[in-house]
């Protein structure tokens, strides 16, 4: 928590309690302690707020708001302390498979995954025939059953005590809207759980898990038989990155069949109900049109194509045009200049500005792939541009450069101006990847 957080439905954040902690901490305490005792949280501590964040400029239905839940400082305080709790012990229970929000594991682990698996179902020498599904989970964090929940703790060994607090947390919150800044109506929830509550994140994992035991079970009774990347390679039948998730296998009926009863059982018990029209599936290349045809029976979805992206990458790039998929990445580093008044600031500001901001955007993406020299030819000229002339209006002027850009991208103390070099990140991000996979 940091103490500028937003206010909780009771007015309050976290600036507020550290202020006046010399007087209220006894009470604070008393009021935690007395939880942990009985069990038991007040009903006004759970209330909580939704602000409704558009997606798009012009949002027109409830699908176009991202919501955001506001929390009361002293529920945060519970729920933070319960979460630790659950995350000491993460590791031993979530399946290799799963890579949120569990320490030492990573988004990027996912990506490689399936990229690579694209990239294998797309060669001409590939000789299994395989399918990968991409599904969506529609409103996976509101639609979990509160039982299904208690019931996957009571499975793993969690105290009942334990469980009861947990269950305090997450039962029967109420909600109000905030709209124009004032709270609206009140309403009370029947399952899900709210996100950006620590404990609640953790959950969440825990429940997608229960998905992954039954596939590796199928798996190990030979129902499954996954897909293997070479010939000592362990066989892959998923990977998620919280409600992010692919299944992959051999396209036969059986395990057609078998995958889509997993998760038919999943979704009956824990309320999950995947949307089958923004879930997506593609096939190997060796693959029978027929084939297809009676997969496509089981699975009516659309075929994966170069518009699917997957944790914000490109599942299928071309091999001639690797980095054209992310040129996206440049229309980011214009949009950034629209953002503010940036041909306000003076030198000073710019450096900040770049080193916070243009920096930062493509380092999620870099620890994929390597980009072409010709592509960090384009975003070094944007930032260049920026440094030297600020935003220009027309942009049809050649601003002049009063030194060189590798000259600018120097360490301080080498006469530069400590700018990151994009193309020595790309390099050491994607090192450091091949390192882990070597190493874990």
């Amino acid at each position: 928590m940091t103490k500028d957080d937003s206010l909780g439905p009771d007015g309050l954040n976290v600036a507020f309690y550290l202020a006046a902690w010399p007087w209220i901490k006894e009470d604070v305490t008393a009021l935690i302690q007395q939880f942990y005792n009985s069990g038991q949280l007040l009903h006004e501590l759970k209330a909580t707020c939704i602000v409704l964040i558009p997606k798009n400029a012009n949002p027109a239905y409830p699908q176009d708001f991202r919501h955001i839940s506001l929390f009361n400082v002293i529920y945060k305080i519970i729920a933070k302390s319960l979460a630790q709790r659950i995350k000491e012990h993460l590791l031993n229970y979530i399946h290799a498979s799963q890579n949120a929000f569990i320490k030492g594991r990573r988004i990027t682990t996912n990506i490689i995954f399936a990229q690579e698996i694209v990239h294998s179902f797309r060669l001409s020498s590939w000789n299994q025939q395989g399918f990968m599904i991409k599904i969506d989970l529609a409103k996976a964090f509101d639609r979990i059953e509160w039982s299904f929940i208690l019931n996957v703790l009571r499975r793993h060994g969690f105290h009942g005590h334990f469980i009861g607090l947990i269950h305090a947390c997450i039962a029967a919150p109420t909600f109000s809207v905030l709209i124009n800044r004032q709270a609206q109506g009140s309403f009370t929830s029947q399952r899900g759980i709210r996100q950006g509550c620590p404990p609640l994140s953790y959950l969440f994992v825990l429940v997608m898990n229960e998905l992954s035991i039954q596939l590796q079970l199928a798996l190990h009774d030979n129902s499954l038989t996954g897909v293997s990347l070479g010939p000592n390679c362990p066989p892959i039948h998923s990977f998620m990155y919280a409600d992010d998730l692919i299944i992959c296998g051999k396209a036969d009926m059986q395990e057609i069949n078998t995958t889509k009863n997993i998760i038919n059982s999943f979704c009956q018990a824990s309320g999950q109900i995947p949307n089958w029209a923004k879930s997506s599936i593609l096939f190997s290349r060796n693959m029978d049109d027929s084939l297809k045809a009676q997969i496509k029976t089981i699975f009516p979805i659309q075929p994966i194509d170069t518009s699917t992206i997957h944790l914000g990458h490109p599942l299928i790039l071309a091999q001639s045009a690797r980095t054209q998929a992310y040129t996206f990445i440049i229309q980011k580093f214009r949009a950034k200049l629209t953002t503010i008044k940036a041909n306000r600031l003076n030198r000073a500001g710019r450096l900040a500005y770049i080193n916070s901001v243009f920096a930062s955007i493509p380092i999620y993406y870099m620890a994929n792939i390597l980009f072409s020299r010709k592509f960090l030819r384009k975003l070094n000229a944007i930032v260049c541009r920026f440094w030297w002339a600020g935003v220009q209006e027309d942009n049809t002027t050649t601003p002049f450069h009063f030194r060189a850009w590798e000259d600018t991208t120097q360490p301080k103390d080498k006469g530069g101006l400590g700018i990151r070099n994009l193309a020595t990140i790309n390099k050491s991000l994607l090192l450091n990847s091949a390192w882990r996979i070597v190493t874990k």
